[in-house]
């Protein structure tokens, strides 16, 4: 009985605070009414999808607006420096960080030193359970989970067979369900857990 508890707990740490479809159902101005002055993005499949270099207008606009309510953007990517780099020229983000390694820690220990904000204040949006929302967990910070905008054949196999998996385990224990997005009948009003 115990074993099966601990594993219970353990899919907590895949747990988004927020679930949506998109960036761009991000309600900004909730998320800077609970407080948060930070706000972590990751890059690909996020914002662009993989084999994109420039960000299109809406991605421009989420940042602009991110900015507009007084929190700091910082793109947080696996990716490479000269990918993310060029994004971040192209995009105006002047905060950006390359090769994170989530769901590592040592990137996130980093942000949390070279920014003035404590945990709570502090939110990472991304696509996948096993990087985005697995770091920001065990970060202690808070998380958005997003859809990924495509799921290419030439994108890792292995992490899209994880994420599967995942989801299966989550919907069983009543944690999360793909595709069931946490704006339903509250129009976007959602809560941070």
């Amino acid at each position: 009985m115990k074993n099966l508890k601990g594993k219970s707990l353990l899919l907590n740490y895949f747990k988004p605070s927020i679930y949506l479809e998109s960036y761009k159902k991000i309600n900004l101005s909730s998320l800077k009414n609970s407080g948060i002055k930070l706000v972590l993005c990751d890059m690909d499949n996020t914002l662009i999808g993989w084999n994109q270099r420039v960000p299109s207008n809406d991605v421009l606009n989420f940042i602009k607006n991110v900015n507009y309510h007084n929190m700091e953007f910082v793109l947080f990517s696996n990716n490479i420096r000269s990918r993310v780099e060029n994004f971040a020229k192209k995009a105006g983000v002047e905060n950006y960080f390359w090769d994170c390694k989530k769901p590592l820690l040592g990137k996130m220990k980093l942000i949390k030193k070279l920014f003035d904000y404590k945990e709570e204040e502090m939110i990472l949006i991304g696509d996948q359970l096993v990087t985005d929302i697995l770091v920001s967990n065990r970060a202690h910070i808070k998380s958005i989970l997003i859809s990924p905008i495509s799921r290419d054949v030439k994108s890792n196999k292995f992490v899209h067979y994880i994420e599967d998996k995942l989801f299966k385990k989550l919907a069983q224990k009543n944690i999360l369900h793909e595709g069931f997005y946490d704006e339903g009948d509250i129009g976007g009003n959602y809560e941070i857990l």
